[in-house]
């Protein structure tokens, strides 16, 4: 990081730098600080208004933005979070900007969020991108994240070339090793998708020519959700809470870990939810 002398901060780089200069790196845990700074940069970028971080509703997106692509827990997002409303905080302070800290809640540590939809939930939001937003590609994207599990960011990276229909399945996070093998995981493509996926092998990006970046696909996903009455607690990485709490009904987690590209098992039974109609189908199969 580099220091700034600009005493009329405007951007998050801005304030990142002074804090930086003048408050972190004299810490010991600086090194995991930088990290904590650079996921809030990865996510709103050093150019990032300040004005919009006045809002207490951008603090919540950032929350879910880690909670969701780095799957971990919700102390580790309050950790991450306080490293950047510590820098509105100091430099604010210190009258080097206008933008005053909102208030906004942290994620509750004691449990992590739950939500997930049913399949006839899923079914019915993508009937409602068709019938009431005239976007089927929102539909499509719907139907198709719910029945792969796969997160925001491969979903919008999957290109035609990914799909294996001779296979049956789709390759998510392929790459050469150093022996020239091609690594990633493979992911089982379900029937309701092969209509989709087949219309758009002349793509660039299977999805990511619809969706220039995540937080576009989001704010079409967020006119469902107010449409259906749910609430904020339902987001888009919930249709991969979905996907494997419906897979934890008729599969064994280990399996369900493999597909989700899931690190640890503990990550898997947390996404797996107990559902009435599973324990009532394993009572039946005793």
């Amino acid at each position: 990081m580099s220091s700034t002398t600009n005493h009329n901060l405007k951007t998050w780089g801005d304030v990142a730098d002074y804090t930086w200069t003048h408050c972190w790196k004299r810490q010991k845990s600086a090194r995991t600080v930088e990290k904590r700074v650079n996921r809030i940069t990865n996510y709103c970028g050093l150019s990032f208004p300040l004005r919009k971080m006045g809002k207490g509703y951008w603090w919540t997106e950032l929350q879910t933005d880690i909670l969701d692509q780095d799957e971990v827990s919700n102390a580790t997002v309050n950790r991450a979070v306080s490293v950047g409303t510590h820098a509105l905080r100091f430099t604010y302070e210190k009258e080097l900007h206008s933008v005053r800290p909102p208030k906004f809640e942290k994620l509750d540590e004691a449990e992590a969020r739950q939500a997930w939809f049913t399949k006839d939930q899923v079914a019915k939001m993508a009937f409602i991108a068709i019938d009431i937003f005239n976007r089927k590609d929102l539909s499509e994207a719907i139907v198709f994240s719910a029945y792969t599990g796969l997160r925001q960011g491969e979903f919008l990276k999957l290109k035609p070339e990914d799909v294996h229909l001779d296979l049956n399945s789709l390759q998510v996070g392929q790459k050469k090793d150093r022996n020239g093998k091609s690594t990633g995981r493979f992911i089982p493509i379900h029937k309701s998708l092969i209509p989709i996926i087949e219309s758009r092998m002349n793509n660039r990006y299977l999805f990511g020519d619809d969706w220039s970046n995540k937080d576009q696909l989001y704010g079409q996903f967020k006119k469902i959700r107010k449409y259906m009455g749910l609430d904020e607690s339902y987001v888009w990485h919930s249709l991969r809470h979905s996907f494997c709490t419906w897979a934890g009904a008729v599969d064994h987690p280990r399996n369900i870990m493999a597909a989700a590209g899931h690190k640890s098992i503990d990550t898997t039974l947390r996404y797996c939810k107990a559902t009435e109609e599973a324990v009532h189908a394993m009572v039946s199969k005793l």
